[in-house]
């Protein structure tokens, strides 16, 4: 399964984030997938990556050459592809993927998150969206979204396109039970 991981780049990040990004990491070769992501080195992008590499996944990158000319590509990775906007940018990791993760990151992760779900609200795909809510990172869109939901401007089915967990090895659980991955029971998406 190709999965895609929205996350931040920053070098700031808490131990606590980049702990749950090396276990995803792991958890994702552990489990025989690909890593599709944004093709940086540093921060949550950088473990991830890391992590998926030294478990044996194949790690594909889709980065702007603006960032491959700052030089803060990864260059370990198995394909990294480059283009010229954010919006090919992020096109590129959704044509790529079969099921989305969102770890915890800025805006661009926000931005990430927020465009694939409502693609999904949209119909323009099927495709599963889970937060690894670390530490609660993810509460506050959580509550925006419940909220838009109470105020009569989003369905209540919204909240089925995406699953919520702490734990990394469910993340990727539930992105195989959604794409009907053999041996793997369809369970309840929301949570």
């Amino acid at each position: 399964m190709r999965i895609a991981v929205f996350c931040g780049s920053s070098s700031r990040a808490e131990e606590l984030h980049l702990a749950a990004a090396r276990h995803l990491g792991a958890e994702i070769a552990r489990r025989g997938h690909t890593l599709i992501y944004g093709g940086g080195r540093t921060g949550l992008m950088g473990a991830v990556a890391d992590a998926s590499l030294a478990g044996g996944a194949i790690v594909r990158g889709v980065i702007l050459r603006e960032f491959i000319e700052q030089d803060v590509h990864h260059m370990g990775l198995d394909d990294l592809y480059a283009v010229d906007d954010m919006r090919a940018r992020k096109a590129g990791l959704d044509e790529r993927a079969e099921g989305f993760v969102a770890l915890p990151g800025g805006l661009g992760t926000l931005e990430e998150v927020t465009e694939i779900l409502s693609f999904r609200k949209l119909a323009l795909h099927h495709r599963l969206v889970v937060l690894l809510n670390v530490g609660g990172f993810f509460d506050p869109l959580l509550a925006q979204i419940d909220r838009g939901v109470r105020d009569g401007l989003d369905q209540p089915e919204v909240r089925r396109f995406l699953g919520v967990t702490e734990d990394p090895g469910e993340a990727v659980r539930r992105l195989e039970a959604a794409a009907g991955f053999p041996g793997v029971s369809r369970g309840h998406e929301t949570g």
